[in-house]
């Protein structure tokens, strides 16, 4: 069975710790069990606004209006059976990439569901480990939001101080935490593992069934099911 995992890096050096700490997870993903697609998203290069509630994709119930990048890795998203997400800790919570785009996936969060029950990975990264359980927090937060599953998180050390100075022993920054990659390679084992359960299972017609979706009328800015 083929599983296809998408890792995604929030943050805005290309190329810097964070895509490298993402891309180690998602290197154990494809090495999991034969048959795991991967693919990876910077953030670094995208141009994703912020959602400003206009409220356009709920009246529509279409996906956002803004052109921009999100249109790109949304339909990244819609192709994966699990997802690594992952971003810097910044004052000590997460920077804020990973929610710009979550913030821009109300139509499916309110309407569609199209990522509910895949499993996510949550991986931070930051000095001195100090706001990083916070960030993980917030990961979580976005991966539930999307009706996600948490299967695992991890998080790495890549400098000394808030400047970014790295201390003497880390000569490849976050590559040099060994314990913070061998966690970020385990997360990408576990998404790799429960993506292939639970597409085994959707396949096998083991899901709930879902309540069937009324007709709906949008009144007073609302939709609201029509009355039979």
């Amino acid at each position: 069975m083929k599983v296809r995992i998408l890792a995604v890096s929030g943050a805005p050096i290309k190329d810097g710790n964070c895509d490298k700490l993402v891309q180690e997870a998602l290197k154990a993903a494809a090495e999991a069990f034969e048959g795991v697609e991967t693919e990876f998203i910077t953030l670094a290069d995208k141009e994703i606004a912020a959602c400003v509630h206009c409220q356009w994709c709920i009246e529509n119930r279409a996906p956002c209006k803004v052109e921009d990048d999100y249109q790109m890795v949304y339909e990244a998203m819609q192709r994966a059976d699990g997802m690594i997400l992952g971003g810097p800790t910044w004052d000590l919570t997460l920077s804020p990439h990973l929610l710009n785009l979550v913030s821009r996936t109300r139509e499916s969060t309110f309407f569609h569901h199209r990522f509910r029950n895949l499993p996510a990975g949550a991986l931070t990264l930051g000095w001195f480990g100090w706001g990083m359980e916070w960030a993980i927090s917030v990961l979580y937060s976005l991966i539930q939001t999307l009706e996600m599953i948490p299967v695992a998180y991890s998080t790495a050390v890549v400098s000394t101080m808030a400047y970014g100075q790295r201390a003497a022993y880390m000569e490849h920054g976050v590559l040099d935490d060994l314990y913070g990659v061998l966690g970020a390679r385990l997360v990408g084992r576990r998404v790799a593992e429960l993506a292939r359960m639970i597409k085994y299972a959707k396949e096998a017609g083991l899901e709930v069934p879902r309540r069937p979706e009324r007709e709906k009328a949008f009144v007073e800015g609302v939709w609201r099911e029509k009355q039979t």
